[in-house]
């Protein structure tokens, strides 16, 4: 098959050999393995660092059947931004040109959260009449109302009324629906004003399983870096400093922490993002919490190695249900613990596999971190069936073929159809 991938917003490991592996560079990789011609449309632009990786279009060949086409944008500085807006617009609009002129692929997959170019996605599978499948990442627009109180929501639902009016464009015009959980996939369904098909699919994010290694020098000599101590209750966080995280409640803890003279626990923060100032500010002469910046991918995986415990911070309006980041930690044999409500809190506590809390309630998050740290056994255990389910239920090499062979489903059933209708 000829199948384009659509994905703005991705760290590209083929550029920058540290960066993260996610969803589309997994899928993209998988689909060259078995085979399929791939083109991933992306953008010149690094959205983590905030910098561009090339300053104008760029095609890459990254093997005989994986090509990369990056269309130039403006680029922006925070995520919550009109620049962010015109960019993703000007994206989309490079795309519709450039992409209008050439020989119509077998599919198309589109991705939520940029309905601007999944937009122009499914308005040329409709010109050319071939399939086009819809990932869903996130509830985009609706993060757009979890910023206000439920008073105002009509209102900003109005300001918004073309974002809304896209998203059901784009989900009433897609042959299929593949979402990272079943409330996204319900939400997207309600959109596109139709109930589930035998087309659509929850497929989680899932994560690589990472080279499972008992050296624990280079985390340890990250940690030494740092100035924390090895023989601390370690608790981790990896991730972007942005608008879905509630990473104040965790530096209050630290600070409560300090203050009851707790001894033995360390906060690890790694990345940095919009709140990343703030954060170090509040932070300022704590010794029970470092901030590492952002490390590659080898790096990560390194602290992971030598943590204790790994934390998913979401702030209480956070739209995610079943993120990247519980996927991560438990493919390093971590329990975690959560504030996210919903399948990750059910997920947690079916499986025993970490702790929650309330989000936003620091004595919350402090209960379960001295609980943490008075039963080591406990913590023990909750990684080791952690690990376990993510090599039984979420590891890339799970979750990836079955999602290549749902795109050669959706080819096939729509040829099919086509030969029929030709009859």
């Amino acid at each position: 098959m000829n199948i384009w991938l659509i994905q703005d917003g991705e760290p590209l490991p083929f550029i920058d050999a540290g960066a993260r592996e996610m969803r589309c560079c997994t899928l993209a990789k998988e689909l060259a393995a078995k085979g399929h011609d791939v083109l991933w449309w992306a953008s010149t632009f690094d959205y983590s660092r905030k910098k561009h990786y090339f300053y104008g279009p760029t095609t890459l060949e990254v093997s005989a059947n994986l090509r990369l086409r990056l269309l130039h944008g403006p680029g922006y500085l925070t995520n919550q931004s009109l620049k962010r807006y015109l960019h993703q617009r000007a994206i989309a609009s490079a795309f519709a040109s450039e992409a209008g002129a050439l020989t119509p692929p077998d599919l198309i997959v589109g991705n939520i959260p940029f309905p601007e170019l999944a937009e122009q996605a499914v308005l040329l599978g409709k010109k050319w009449s071939i399939p086009v499948v819809v990932f869903v990442e996130d509830c985009w627009p609706d993060i757009y109302l979890s910023m206000f109180p439920g008073f105002l929501r009509s209102a900003v639902r109005l300001l918004f009324r073309t974002e809304f009016q896209r998203i059901k464009r784009v989900f009433s015009l897609a042959t299929s629906i593949i979402a990272v959980s079943n409330t996204y996939l319900s939400w997207a369904l309600n959109y596109a004003g139709r109930s589930k098909s035998d087309k659509d699919e929850m497929l989680p994010l899932g994560y690589p399983s990472p080279i499972q290694t008992e050296n624990r020098s280079p985390g340890e000599s990250i940690l030494s870096k740092l100035h924390i101590p090895s023989d601390q209750m370690l608790v981790t966080f990896v991730g972007g400093f942005g608008y879905s995280y509630d990473l104040e409640t965790v530096v209050k803890a630290a600070k409560v922490l300090d203050s009851l003279g707790v001894k033995g626990v360390q906060f690890l923060l790694v990345g940095d993002g919009d709140q990343g100032l703030a954060l170090r500010a509040m932070a300022r002469g704590l010794n029970n919490l470092k901030f590492s910046g952002w490390l590659d991918q080898g790096s990560i995986h390194a602290v992971l190695g030598v943590s204790s415990v790994a934390i998913a911070a979401y702030h209480e309006r956070a739209t995610q249900t079943l993120p990247y980041k519980p996927f991560e930690y438990m493919a390093a044999g971590l329990p975690i613990i959560s504030s996210l409500k919903g399948e990750l809190s059910d997920l947690i506590e079916t499986e025993k596999i970490g702790v929650c809390y309330r989000s936003g309630d620091v004595d919350s998050l402090v209960s379960m971190i001295q609980w943490l740290l008075a039963h080591p056994e406990a913590r023990l255990q909750m990684g080791q069936r952690s690990r376990r389910l993510f090599n039984e239920q979420f590891s890339a090499e799970v979750i990836y073929p079955r999602a290549v062979k749902h795109l050669e489903n959706i080819v096939a059933a729509y040829k099919g159809l086509g030969e029929q209708n030709a009859k």
